[in-house]
């Protein structure tokens, strides 16, 4: 394989980043490119140029890192999701709607491996008693329910809790479909599914 081919993971400008900032940006790189099990610490700890002892402090186990590099996720996601569901313009349906639009951007975006909490979730089920990572995964979905669960009151709401299982469902579905395909059009796709979702008078 040619070497530019392969990922980059080290911060640029890493001497004016944090060593706890330079080993999250590393891990977070490895972690969703790659997978959280076929990375490991002394790998992060090499290719973001920290010391071991410097690694642990702030990171004491690597269950701690992986639910920093899924807070992080989240933290962008909600940003993404705040911002394009919050223009001025739009009607209540096409706020809902939006949602798809930020899928969209995140499935056409370059660097695209899927949804890290869907992938999170595979490789840390209940039986792995990781607590830390299963409240972010957690997190993760509950807080994309309360935002759609605000937007469909907007629109529908009496029938709000009716269609948020649904279109959580067609979101969730939009990622995996995206990842497991290539295919670039299925938020737009999904978007056009919910609005006839949410047209539908009886639920």
């Amino acid at each position: 394989m040619n070497d530019t081919a392969v990922p980059q993971t080290q911060p640029r400008n890493s001497a004016k980043i944090s060593a706890r900032d330079r080993v999250l940006q590393t891990a977070t790189a490895l972690f969703y490119q790659q997978g959280i099990h076929t990375v490991g610490i002394d790998r992060i700890i090499a290719e973001s140029g920290v010391a071991k002892m410097t690694f642990y402090r702030h990171f004491p186990s690597k269950a701690r890192l992986v639910a920093a590099y899924l807070a992080q996720k989240e933290q962008g996601w909600q940003q993404l999701l705040g911002t394009i569901t919050s223009e001025p313009s739009q009607t209540p349906l096409e706020r809902v709607l939006a949602v798809f639009d930020a899928l969209e951007l995140a499935i056409k975006s370059r660097d695209f491996c899927g949804c890290p909490f869907i992938k999170a979730l595979a490789e840390f089920g209940p039986e792995r008693n990781e607590p830390e990572v299963q409240a972010q995964i957690t997190a993760h979905f509950n807080d994309t329910e309360k935002v759609l669960t605000a937007l469909l009151k907007q629109v529908r709401p009496k029938d709000s809790r009716k269609l948020l299982h649904p279109l959580m469902s067609l979101i969730t579905g939009t990622i995996v479909v995206a990842q497991a395909t290539g295919r670039t059009d299925i938020a737009s796709r999904n978007k056009a599914v919910a609005r006839a979702l949410m047209k539908q008078t009886d639920l």
